[in-house]
């Protein structure tokens, strides 16, 4: 005796199976032109062509895949370097204005060193003649 009750022979209570007929020719999934926009044919042609720089298999082109995180990380990095680059412009400027001045200074204490030297001259002209 079974664990389920006994087995009757010949009984079935489902339908025999019917398998669905299968197609004569398999479809082709090629990539088609066609399927993308012109604006992404052309990215993807701007961003397969090789730089100058970089060494390039004849014959071969594989996409370029970027993951998220890298892509963030290249634009947070870009966000910094720009800011940088700003604090670094003004203060150059800063340092430019400073030397103005100094030099504003020094012509300003080169002109009194020349007036009082012409006025020991003169005052030793005076007290010797």
């Amino acid at each position: 005796m079974g664990l389920f009750g006994s087995k009757r022979e010949g009984s079935s209570d489902l339908p025999p199976l019917q398998f669905p007929e299968l197609p004569k020719s398999v479809p082709s999934f090629e990539a088609d032109d066609s399927f993308m926009g012109g604006d992404a044919g052309q990215i993807r042609s701007a961003v397969s062509m090789p730089s100058m720089n970089q060494q390039v298999s004849l014959g071969t082109e594989k996409p370029l895949f970027v993951k998220v995180e890298k892509y963030r990380d290249a634009v947070e990095t870009l966000r910094k370097l720009k800011e940088r680059l700003s604090d670094a412009d003004v203060i150059l400027g800063k340092l430019s204005h400073l030397r103005e001045e100094e030099d504003r200074e020094l012509a300003a204490w080169q002109s009194d060193l020349e007036r009082i030297r012409t006025q020991l001259l003169d005052i030793d002209r005076k007290l010797f003649e």
